[in-house]
This record gives C-alpha cells, structure tokens and sequence, in this order.
C-alpha cells in the first residue's frame, strides 16, 4: 500500500520540475503536428516610448509582452493536478519561435521561462527595450502623423501551422509617454501574412500599431516664425526711397542669406528624402520672394538712377501689398493644403 503511495508522490513531484519536457519532441514539434494550426495569444502592454529618431527612422520603447498557447502534451494526468502552475525554462518546450520583424537593437529583462497549468495552457511573459525600425512619411512635415509598428511573425512555422488569436490586444497609458514633441494613440492589431521568398513560404504576421502625431507648434515657433520675419525685413525695402540703393540691397541679399542658412538647418533634422515637404514648400517660396524682392529693388534703383523716379515710386507703392498677398498666400498654400 505504501509503495503506490511513494510512487504517485514521485510522479507527481516530477511533473512538479516540468521534467516532462526535455523529451526532443516536445521541443521540436508542435502540439498536435497533424491537426488544425496552433493558436497563439500575444499581449502588449507599451510602458513608455522614449524617442523617435527621424533621421534614423527608428524609435524607442519599452514594452511588457504577454505570450499564450495550449500543449496538451505538457498537461497532468488528472488524479495528478495540484492546481499550481509549473516554471519551466523556454528551452525545455515548444515555443512558437516569435519574432519582431522590425527589431534593430531590443534587450529582454526577465528569465526566459514559461509557467504551465495542469491542462497544459503556457503562458511566458517578457520585457523588451530598445529600437525597432519604422518608414517614416514626411510629406506633411511639420503637421504629419506617423505610425509606428510592431511587427511580430514567427519564424519557424507557415500560417497553416500557427496563427494569431483575434484576442491579442496592445495597451499603454499614451499620457505617460516620455518622447517630447508628439501625441500618441494606440491603434488595434492588424493581421496578415508575411512572404519570405528564400523559404518559399508564408509566415503568419501580427502587427501592432501606434499613432504618433507630431506637436506643430513647436515648429511654428522655430520655423514659420522666424522666416516670417525674415520675409517681412525684406519686405522693408519697398518702404525706402529708390535712390537708397546700398541699403536696399543690403537688406535683400542679407535676406536671402539668412533663408538659406536657415533652410539647410531644417533639412539636417531629416533623413534624405527625395520630395518636397510642406516646410521645404514653404520656405523655397518664402526664398523666391525675397529673390523677387532683390529683383524688383534692382529696377527700381535702375529707374531712380535714369530720371524715371516716378515709375520707381510707383513701383514701391504697389510692390508693398503685391508682395504681402504674395507671402500669405504662399504661407496658405505651402502650409495649409
């Protein structure tokens, strides 16, 4: 009579350890090969996004992933079950070989081990910090809205293995973001597949999405601000008499000067882009008009210089308001649509 007794105790001590795991196949193989394609629930919670690097395209984040699935192979016998949970290491059971497409750089902080209840539902959970890589569209610059993914596939097994459950979720409290400058949203996941032409096969893709809006205003005080002043000390000239020659001058080419200088500066807080964004739009036209500017002081020196002093006077007089419409419809063009 003792000896079932000592035997069960062993058995169950055993099962206790996740001993049960080391056996090959149970590492190798998936649950249940010849049956329907093994589900697999992710969980997301975002803890913080630090920074978004617009020159790299890549941003920082910090995130909590929760990882669930069912192997029946891992389950207790039922005159066996305790109702506790099991720890055991990732590399003694199957795992679905998750991995985030878009990672450039991510560190793990926790063991890598997986709890198992007695009818076999793993559960490992993890925390991941660094990079991840993301195609940043810059046409709207500075009023653009980007999204930021997290693209998770697995890349061991083809979709008609393994897919995603539909209950993955990702969460995070946006407000305690710490990357200055943007606003978030969180977006729900979005599911399809992902080719890999070496493999010839189709792997299963889950991705999560983040929207971050970029703050407008600090560019508004940064950028727009200042070249509108520069554009309004060009327009100055226009309120000098013709005959004031090297001040006019003066104050145009100093004009174009600063817009140059100033447009390069903008250009360095962006990757290499082949189109134009709205700030670029914005300020290649605030430069052609301090040109025209310089343009329009040339000739009407050239009239006051030639007994047409009339005609230059004139040309001041309607140059002042031609070229205030000039600038605002440009701001409204470049800035607005």
């Amino acid at each position: 009579m003792v000896l079932p007794i000592v035997v069960a105790l062993f058995c169950a001590d055993l099962s206790a350890e996740g001993l049960e795991s080391k056996a090959p196949k149970l590492v190798a193989e998936r649950p249940n090969p010849s049956g329907p394609p093994t589900e697999v629930a992710i969980g997301v919670y975002v803890l913080d996004i630090a920074n978004i690097d617009d020159v790299n395209q890549l941003f920082s984040v910090d995130l909590f992933v929760d990882v669930t699935w069912q192997d029946p192979r891992l389950a207790v016998l039922e005159e066996l079950r305790t109702g506790k949970n099991r720890r055991v290491p990732l590399e003694e059971i199957w795992t679905p070989r998750l991995l985030i497409v878009n990672d450039r750089g991510l560190s793990i902080h926790l063991p890598r081990v997986a709890e198992v209840d007695d009818l076999g539902n793993v559960n490992t959970q993890q925390r991941v910090s660094g990079e991840l890589s993301t195609d940043l569209l810059f046409a709207d610059f500075p009023f653009d809205t980007q999204v930021l993914p997290i693209r998770i596939v697995t890349y061991s097994y083809s979709a008609d293995d393994l897919h995603f459950s539909l209950d993955n979720q990702i969460r995070g409290d946006v407000e305690s973001f710490s990357a200055e400058g943007w606003r978030f949203r969180i977006i729900g996941p979005e599911f399809d597949e992902f080719f890999v032409p070496a493999k010839d096969t189709v792997w299963a893709r889950l991705t999560y999405l983040i929207e971050a809006e970029r703050n407008s205003q600090y560019y508004v005080l940064t950028m727009v601000l200042p070249v509108s002043l520069i554009v309004l000390m060009s327009w100055f000239v226009f309120w000098l008499p013709p005959d004031v020659i090297p001040s006019r001058v003066a104050i145009s080419t100093a004009s174009i000067f600063s817009l140059i200088a100033f447009s390069l500066s903008v250009r360095l807080n962006l990757p290499r882009v082949s189109y134009l964004t709205h700030a670029d739009s914005f300020l290649i036209g605030c430069t052609m008009l301090v040109i025209l500017a310089l343009g329009m002081v040339v000739i009407g020196s050239r009239w006051a210089k030639t007994d047409r002093m009339n005609d230059a006077l004139r040309l001041n007089a309607v140059a002042r308001w031609v070229y205030a419409g000039l600038y605002f419809l440009t701001a409204i063009i470049t800035l607005m649509i």
